[in-house]
């Protein structure tokens, strides 16, 4: 794990949340929050937070296991595999967990699901993109 690159993923993180809370409406801000009994604005920093972090574990860690030496397919695959994981991760485990609701109980038609697969192409493209605009490997 390098840290260098940890940080070269926040900002991609924080911008692939807000696309993803975005895509999932200011129910999601509410639902964040809710898991730790606060209101919408705590949820969305705590989203945020989250977000950053997984970012940064997107470019410190996971890209050095997915390399597919070529950007679209880092994009489409990379991005795909990373927001399913963090679909299964968040959204099927953490959030129930704290909840108090069912673990890994969801359907392919989950909006959650389509969320987190846009947040992972979102934060792929960006590190790609950036990578590429800087002279950067991953």
């Amino acid at each position: 794990m390098d840290s260098t690159k940890m940080m070269r993923g926040i900002i991609p993180g924080i911008m692939a949340g807000y696309v993803f809370m975005a895509f999932m409406g200011p129910g999601m801000a509410d639902m964040v929050g809710g898991m730790i009994s606060a209101d919408a604005l705590i949820g969305f920093i705590l989203h945020i937070v989250i977000s950053a972090v997984i970012g940064a574990v997107y470019t410190g860690v996971f890209t050095e296991f997915v390399q597919m030496n070529n950007p679209l397919l880092d994009i489409a695959v990379g991005g795909l595999i990373y927001g399913v994981i963090w679909w299964i991760v968040g959204g099927l485990i953490v959030m129930p967990a704290i909840a108090g609701g069912n673990i890994l109980q969801s359907s392919l038609t989950d909006p959650s699901l389509f969320g987190h697969i846009i947040f992972g192409h979102v934060l792929a493209f960006l590190v790609v993109l950036r990578n590429a605009a800087m002279g950067m490997d991953n």
